[in-house]
């Protein structure tokens, strides 16, 4: 065919079927909205992003993380043992932007927008399996393509997901492998060798977020169950995916037998079964009902496997309440969004009517309530619900339902009012988010990204010269590692001279007590410590802290809104 006829030919087909092109523009939009202004939005980087990003600068330059452990397999950051694949995705990053926000942010940023086009594709396969009755064969084509559509668009403008690709909080990149995997997964239905793609993909995902490690084995018996059919029948290609999976867990598995905590230490300290109150509340209910009746009745009546379930049920139910996802949002921070839930109002309406549409086809609305059921356990288990971050694999299979309520409309209502109707409530409600988010969070709420540090260290270092001792309150969350990350400290320098205190704090969490000039105190109380401070010395204190006689007030570190977030004495 002549150049001339194949570009005429393109463009037919391009008019006649525009979802390429429209897809090209959702998934541009999911960039803008995601990359654009990284080191502005959120704030200030986040403890956690913090420690990932220098141990990746790190490992780049060395080989080995902050602990001097070479490519680990697991990061023991402050005690919580984070997942491994986040951090050398960062690498590159830093490489090239140096060690800031936009070489700790943009993996998660450029991952989540894949993601947006990846649910195209996930959809589409989805569909194929799980066609809906209601459709004709000449149509099915189309409207696949619809609903697929549909859930991309939903999901490039989600204020939830934008918000957790902004950030480097392992969530957005998890999510990314969860999607590939499952579609390539369906790919392997009838290409068996994308099985292993999808083998891949779960492994990554294993070594990128705690949850995950809960999500995927659950996640594969729920595939199992609803295609076992088509698994059975290529048996041999499943097995060998599930080798290679084996085989690529391999240095895990090794890493947990001889460090335990390198696999569970994360959640052993945030579960439930960590936190006592219910084991303590069993027992008042036993010493209460033991006083009129035998204490093994009270003890079979009031036992801790009853009151845990019930636990974990009220937390699971938690992620359903209205008020969570419309109004309130994740109340933990840095995971709120000011003012709003972690979807728009406009949400219920479509996930309502999708829903109604979904129920023509139950084995679809089975698979993804299942889908959405997995992606809540894990947070279930622990003691700070509801979690945004921890359910953040429940964005894909909601955004699928809209797309079925979007498409229930449609179908309902006066193409007119439908998209004039559409674009009044979401216009507004992405307005909405965007004033709270872009405006709102950076000014008022700037301290839940641990603002100030940059700030607090740029000063530090034009004084160090000139005091003995630097020190800095650990009621601060954990400076050190803002220190190591804002001043760049040479990765070999930590490793021979930073005093580091393995003895957790009630929330699980290790400290570094000294490196060079500074020291960290954990729990500094003027009254008790001021006599052993260093003459000539600089105390960083925060806000609710205080000084007193001896110690002389030299420099503030203020927040957007003019509220204090250090203050800095000097010790003469």
């Amino acid at each position: 065919m002549p150049k001339e006829s194949k570009m005429k030919y393109r463009i037919r087909n391009l008019v006649s079927n525009p979802i390429p092109g429209l897809l090209i523009l959702v998934i541009l939009l999911a960039g803008v909205l995601r990359v654009s202004f990284l080191d502005r939005f959120p704030p200030a980087l986040y403890s956690d992003e913090v420690s990932q990003g220098y141990n990746a600068y790190s490992i780049w330059k060395t080989g080995r993380d902050e602990y001097g452990k070479f490519l680990p397999v697991s990061l023991r950051s402050f005690g919580d043992w984070k997942p491994p694949l986040p951090t050398y995705l960062m690498i590159p990053t830093i490489a090239i932007f140096g060690l800031n926000a936009w070489g700790v942010r943009l993996p998660s940023a450029i991952l989540g927008t894949l993601t947006v086009g990846l649910v195209y594709f996930l959809v589409s396969e989805l569909l194929q399996f799980f066609e809906m009755k209601t459709t004709r064969d000449a149509q099915k084509t189309d409207f696949n393509r619809g609903v697929a559509l549909w859930s991309a668009l939903f999901l490039a403008i989600s204020a939830w997901h934008i918000a957790e690709s902004r950030s480097a909080m392992l969530v957005a990149v998890g999510l990314f492998w969860i999607c590939m995997a499952i579609w390539s997964f369906l790919k392997g239905l009838k290409q068996p060798n994308y099985w292993y793609i999808s083998s891949l993909s779960l492994v990554f995902g294993i070594y990128t977020y705690y949850g995950l490690r809960l999500v995927v084995p659950l996640l594969l018996i729920a595939l199992a169950i609803f295609f076992i059919k088509p698994i059975l029948r290529n048996w041999q290609k499943a097995i060998v995916a599930a080798i290679l999976g084996t085989v690529l867990l391999l240095p895990l598995i090794v890493a947990y037998i001889k460090e335990p905590d390198v696999l569970w230490g994360r959640a052993r300290t945030v579960s439930i079964f960590y936190d006592q109150g219910v084991a303590l509340n069993v027992k008042d209910l036993i010493a209460q009902d033991g006083i009129g009746m035998p204490p093994k009745l009270a003890q079979f009546f009031h036992n801790k496997t009853y009151a845990y379930t019930v636990d974990i049920i009220r937390r699971f139910f938690q992620h359903l309440d209205g008020r969570y996802l419309f109004l309130i949002g994740d109340q933990s921070p840095p995971f709120q969004i000011p003012g709003m839930g972690i979807l728009y109002l406009g949400d219920v309406i479509l996930l309502i009517f999708g829903l109604n549409y979904l129920s023509k086809n139950s084995r679809l609305l089975k698979f993804l309530l299942v889908w959405a059921a997995i992606t809540i356990v894990p947070s279930a288990l622990t003691f700070v619900t509801p979690a945004s971050n921890r359910t953040f694999n429940l964005v894909v299979p909601l955004v699928v339902i809209m797309a079925f309520g979007a498409v229930n409309l449609f179908g309902r209502l006066n193409k007119y009012f439908f998209w004039s109707s559409l674009f009044i409530i979401y216009g507004s409600s992405f307005a909405y988010f965007s004033f709270n988010y872009f405006k709102a969070l950076p000014k008022q709420h700037a301290d839940w990204w641990h603002y100030g540090y940059q700030e607090l260290y740029a000063y530090l270092a034009t004084q160090e010269s000139q005091v003995e001792t630097i020190y800095i309150s650990g009621h601060a969350s954990v400076p050190y590692i803002f220190l190591l990350f804002f001043q760049e400290i040479d990765p070999a320098l930590v490793a021979t001279q930073i005093k580091r205190n393995y003895k957790a704090d009630i929330y699980g969490f290790e400290h570094v007590d000294e490196f060079g000039k500074y020291q960290f105190p954990r729990y500094f109380k003027w009254e008790v410590d001021k006599d052993n401070l260093a003459s000539n010395s600089l105390l960083v204190l925060t806000e609710s802290e205080v000084a007193g006689e001896g110690a002389r007030d030299i420099k503030d570190i203020i927040y957007p809104d003019g509220r204090i977030a250090f203050k800095i004495y000097k010790i003469e």
